[in-house]
């Protein structure tokens, strides 16, 4: 893995952007899969400025949600792709039949899994994967004990993720379930890139990449991707 410290989150966010960039300019039909929530804000904020100065275009990428909460109107504004929509499509002036995620309001939720498999496979896989890291080390919904030879599953969310979850929503919600791509992805995709920002992150980061890949800790993975590049700021670094 390539492991990369940066001094704040601002210039984290410009360095992460500038891989997805080079990326797209060699392969503008990238199948591009991004997370939601805080840490990818400033990346997204980053690639609209490069599109702004026509340094690349985005018009002919295919992108994908990584995760949804199960049992939660898609159209919450705590819904991931909510936050994907209103954080990085609509600043990005991503046509809807550029995106692609997780249906949870499906009749067979297994089936949607098998959807989004077949979907990145007939694209040829993943170019770009961008996820985040939780204080478990979970990456997407992958909670501690996933098979690093996981693809889209339902899971049953870990109380932590459980209850930080909440800052996404304005009141109360109860969350049990999510859907996701699999560790599989990951190590799968081209570009796969972790990034993680943020002193509340140090610890669990720390365990991480002192350690070996162990499945207890599913951003351990990186290790066995040589590919990868693991992105963090200064803050959330500061244990290595």
């Amino acid at each position: 893995m390539h492991l990369k410290i940066h001094p704040n989150y601002e210039l984290l966010s410009a360095h992460t952007a500038e891989l997805i960039i080079a990326y797209v300019k060699q392969k503008p039909s990238a199948l591009i899969c991004f997370a939601s929530g805080h840490t990818p804000i400033g990346v997204f904020r980053q690639l609209k400025l490069a599109v702004e100065q026509n340094k690349v275009s985005l018009a002919n990428c295919t992108f994908l949600s990584l995760d949804e909460w199960l049992n939660i109107n898609p159209t919450d504004t705590g819904s991931c792709l909510s936050m994907l929509q209103r954080d990085c499509f609509e600043p990005l002036n991503i046509r809807p039949d550029k995106i692609h995620f997780f249906n949870v309001q499906a009749p067979d939720i297994n089936q949607e899994c098998t959807r989004i498999n077949d979907m990145i496979r007939k694209n040829g896989g993943l170019d770009i994967m961008l996820v985040g890291v939780g204080t478990n080390g979970h990456i997407g919904m992958n909670e501690p004990g996933t098979s690093f030879q996981s693809l889209a599953h339902v899971s049953v969310l870990a109380e932590e993720t459980k209850t930080v979850g909440q800052k996404y929503f304005s009141t109360a919600t109860e969350l049990s379930q999510g859907i996701t791509l699999g560790l599989l992805h990951l190590q799968q995709a081209r570009l796969p890139i972790v990034m993680a920002s943020g002193s509340r992150k140090a610890a669990i980061l720390a365990q991480a990449l002192k350690g070996k890949a162990t499945e207890q800790i599913p951003v351990s993975i990186v290790h066995q991707i040589p590919h990868a590049w693991v992105m963090l700021d200064q803050e959330a670094a500061h244990l290595l």
